[in-house]
């Protein structure tokens, strides 16, 4: 009997037991499958973010290459009209006439400039380029160009000059300059002597009769130094040398002592430059530039003198004067001849002004 009623306890702690066990092991699942869930739902939230992450930096991506492109599209829209505008400015320059070409300014090029020049015996050649052969055949083809006195602009090292035509026997993609063009661009002889040259820019333009110039000689006493005593029939000479005149072109005439004197071409009307060829030009000559210069140190001194003049002034005043006594005593000859005459504010000035120049 005592057994009896041991077998149900014991079948009920087995039972326990094995439903702490199940209880454990669905509790475990349950967060098993928990954690499980939200590592899904966190994977799927990540994939969705970087999805959208992705999707936002390929708009961002087409947007800026869409703006790109726009930009690329406006820029070579631009370029395209800044293009037809010098073309169209190139075209009216040359009076129709559309020639613009990079050469190269060689040893070979200048060689036969010089030779072609002293074999045709032309005066106004100081001035005048040899083009290639194939510029011929691009000038002669349009029916503007004249061939009578043609003219082209020359740029190099940021300055611009004109000349005229001599002939088309340089060498191809080479040009030949004169020695004034070389100047008047900046070009050493150095440089025209290496084998790759000097590369210049060669415009077709046309150039206005000029009216008048001006030119400042660069040497002081120009007028008493010039050849012959004559101004303006040694610009006049010099003139007959050339076919154009370019505002900042450098010119030379002799002078009485065998050397050469320096005048800058200042203006030119009614352009800056112009045509000299069979016009009446009217010369305009300024006072050179070591007179201008020493005229301007001139000013400046005397405003130096006249500043310290005002300081010297300000520190030392003029003594007050007194004040007359209320009843004035009858003048004698003995008070008259103590009584020293006072300076004047002009000798004052002049006072002032001697005791600078000593102190200096």
């Amino acid at each position: 009997l005592p057994s009896l009623f041991c077998i149900p306890k014991y079948y009920s702690a087995i039972f326990l037991k094995v439903f702490g066990m199940l209880s454990s092991t669905l509790a475990s699942s349950k967060r098993r499958l928990q954690a499980e869930h939200s590592s899904l739902i966190d994977s799927a939230l990540n994939k969705q973010s970087v999805r959208s992450q992705a999707l936002e930096e390929a708009r961002a991506r087409r947007a800026r290459e869409k703006e790109a492109a726009s930009a690329q599209r406006a820029a070579s829209h631009e370029r395209l009209l800044h293009e037809e505008e010098q073309l169209f400015l190139t075209r009216e320059k040359g009076g129709g006439v559309l020639f613009s070409s990079e050469l190269r300014v060689t040893a070979l090029a200048c060689a036969s400039l010089h030779d072609s020049g002293a074999s045709k015996n032309i005066r106004r050649r100081a001035d005048k380029i040899l083009l290639p052969s194939s510029a011929k055949a691009e000038l002669e083809n349009q029916p503007g160009f004249v061939k009578g006195s043609p003219s082209f602009a020359i740029t190099a090292n940021g300055k611009t000059t004109h000349a005229g035509l001599l002939g088309f026997g340089a060498p191809d993609q080479q040009i030949g300059l004169p020695p004034s063009i070389l100047e008047n661009l900046n070009i050493d002889d150095a440089d025209v002597g290496k084998i790759q040259g000097v590369q210049v820019h060669v415009q077709y333009v046309r150039l206005p009769k000029g009216q008048s110039a001006k030119f400042q000689p660069v040497q002081a006493g120009f007028e008493e130094r010039v050849s012959g005593g004559d101004v303006k029939a040694a610009l006049q000479t010099e003139l007959l040398t050339r076919c154009t005149l370019t505002a900042g072109d450098t010119l030379h005439v002799p002078s009485s002592e065998g050397a050469t004197l320096t005048v800058r071409v200042v203006g030119a009307e009614p352009e800056s430059a112009v045509q000299v060829v069979d016009v009446d030009l009217e010369a305009i000559v300024l006072p050179s530039e070591e007179a201008e210069a020493a005229m301007e140190a001139a000013r400046r001194r005397e405003a130096a003198l006249e500043e310290a003049r005002r300081a010297f002034e300000a520190a030392h005043p003029p003594p007050p004067s007194k004040p007359a006594p209320a009843k004035m005593q009858a003048a004698t000859p003995e008070s008259d001849e103590q009584q020293a005459p006072q300076p004047s504010a002009e000798e004052r000035r002049r006072a002032a002004l001697e005791a600078l120049e000593k102190r200096r």
